[in-house]
């Protein structure tokens, strides 16, 4: 009798302990049926969007409201895991634990906007900030204690390089001294951050539960954060432990400041890269009027393959860290970069969205618990705003921006055929052709009126950079600039300062 009765407590308990379980390691299916990751891949023909430092709760808004109807493909989202205390935004990039709660939402908001953004046909890119813990000892955003190189129930000291044997070959108890050695950028601690032991098993194995948890609940890929100091080699076994998304490996796009040769291993790896001189090229050249570098592509030439490149005008770290890239307190320069980027025919383009801010570190506008507060944006915006302390820059409603994403989709894979410079008494325009699409940029401070051959058919077009993504209305009337094209396909028009006029086939009225 009593064997039953104990056998009858077990199966009680187990009946209780399961569910429990359950909803602890798969906290998504809490909050209804998941919504499937949309099934794309990135290319050429895809458009993502950094928003650095946007909560939960505005993300989940803009995704429905303004990234889907936009032609937005995927949002690359800062990082979710429980952070230090502070109000700097590059707590975020100080781990403390994998919780999903940090002063950008907690796990329920996380999860919310990960089904809405899925609902709305863009993907969620998480910042994976896994190469490293935090460099301090205290208490975590979400209550977690901690010291460094001791972070309860997930790592302890013998967990990071520098508390393995001395005899270990893997040791290293210093900073990073030369950026240029791989086995020291690999081993050794950037700026003082504890550097995980990622040739380790179970380390390895606390990584991928951490990104497993996260594909679960329908992220679509990852940022891989300081992916240089991690290793090709580890990251490549970690990113094997990962589950599938729509039966293949998830999205990965490893950060390696550097060109072609520090970027090739990760390529080999199946990884997305970024184009790290794009941003200095641009800010080099645009600010002094010129398209000049634009005539053809040959700048593209220290960068990986097309397929595998991410182009961006700037980041969180080249925009907090400048003057190496252009910025939103550029205005109509900053969004003509954007355009730019949009127009050519390399890469696979990732606009960026910030905030604004007077000192390098701070972080956006927080609410009155120390969250990060919503974003306030206008109603689609026919140029940048000028922005105070914390405000978000929304690049994602201007419509310069939404008009030239359908100009790119319309475009295709289509080359950049017939690239010109219109040389006028103060600065050069730039115009080409894209398939049935034509464009023309300005740089200069100054509007630029000449006569271009557009080699579109006869008619009057509508222009996307002012008429926005939707610049043709069903009745056939444009809500932007109008260009009259003659029976010879040349049309003559004042190209506006720091701006463009784009139109194409799918924007003719008449």
């Amino acid at each position: 009798m009593k064997s039953i009765k104990i056998a009858k407590f077990i199966a009680l308990l187990a009946a209780v302990v399961l569910p429990l379980a359950t909803l602890v390691s798969s906290p998504a299916q809490a909050s209804g049926p998941v919504v499937a990751v949309p099934d794309k891949q990135l290319s050429k023909s895809t458009v993502g969007i950094q928003m650095f430092m946007y909560n939960w709760d505005s993300i989940a808004t803009e995704c429905t409201s303004h990234l889907g109807p936009a032609g937005i493909d995927w949002v690359q989202i800062s990082p979710p895991q429980e952070h230090v205390v502070g109000d700097q935004w590059w707590v975020h990039y100080q781990p403390v634990s994998y919780k999903l709660d940090s002063n950008l939402g907690n796990r329920a908001q996380f999860i919310n906007m990960v089904q809405k953004c899925n609902a709305a046909g863009v993907m969620i890119i998480a910042d994976a900030v896994i190469n490293h813990m935090a460099n301090t000892s205290g208490t975590g955003y979400a209550g977690t204690d901690f010291e460094k190189y001791s972070y309860p129930s997930l790592y302890s000291p013998s967990d990071f390089h520098s508390g393995l044997s001395q005899s270990n070959p893997n040791y290293c108890d210093g900073n990073i001294s030369s950026y240029d050695d791989i086995w020291e950028t690999t081993h050794c601690e950037l700026g003082g951050l504890p550097d995980l032991a990622t040739e380790k098993t179970n380390v390895r194995e606390k990584i991928a539960a951490y990104l497993n948890d996260l594909i679960d609940i329908g992220v679509a890929g990852f940022r891989v954060d300081a992916a240089k100091h991690f290793g090709s080699a580890d990251l490549g076994a970690v990113t094997d432990m990962l589950h599938l998304v729509n039966g293949r490996k998830p999205i990965v796009m490893s950060e390696v400041i550097g060109g072609a040769d520090a970027n090739a291993p990760f390529v080999a790896n199946g990884n997305k890269v970024w184009a790290w001189d794009m941003p200095n090229l641009l800010a080099n050249n645009m600010p002094m009027g010129s398209m000049g570098f634009g005539m053809n592509l040959g700048w593209t030439s220290g960068f990986n393959g097309s397929s595998n490149t991410i182009t961006m005008v700037t980041n969180h770290d080249t925009e907090h860290h400048g003057p190496s890239s252009l910025a939103y307190w550029q205005g109509n320069l900053f969004q003509l970069a954007h355009v730019y980027m949009l127009a050519v025919n390399y890469g696979i383009p990732e606009l960026y969205a910030g905030y604004s801010f007077s000192e390098e570190n701070s972080g956006p506008n927080t609410n009155n618990v120390g969250a990060v507060a919503n974003a306030k944006c206008n109603a689609i915006t026919s140029r940048p705003a000028k922005l105070t302390g914390g405000q978000y820059t929304c690049l994602n409603r201007w419509r310069a921006i939404q008009g030239m994403i359908a100009w790119r989709d319309n475009a295709g894979n289509s080359n950049q055929l017939h690239s010109t410079y219109t040389r006028l008494a103060i600065a050069r325009t730039l115009s080409f052709n894209r398939g049935d699409n034509w464009i023309a940029m300005n740089a200069s401070g100054v509007s630029q009126k000449a006569t271009y051959r557009t080699r579109l058919p006869k008619g009057t077009y509508c222009d996307v950079i002012s008429g926005g993504r939707l610049a043709v209305k069903s009745n056939k009337t444009c809500l932007g600039t109008s260009v009259v094209v003659n029976s010879t396909g040349y049309v003559t028009l004042a190209v506006p300062a720091q701006s463009a006029i784009a139109i194409g086939k799918f924007t003719k009225v008449k």
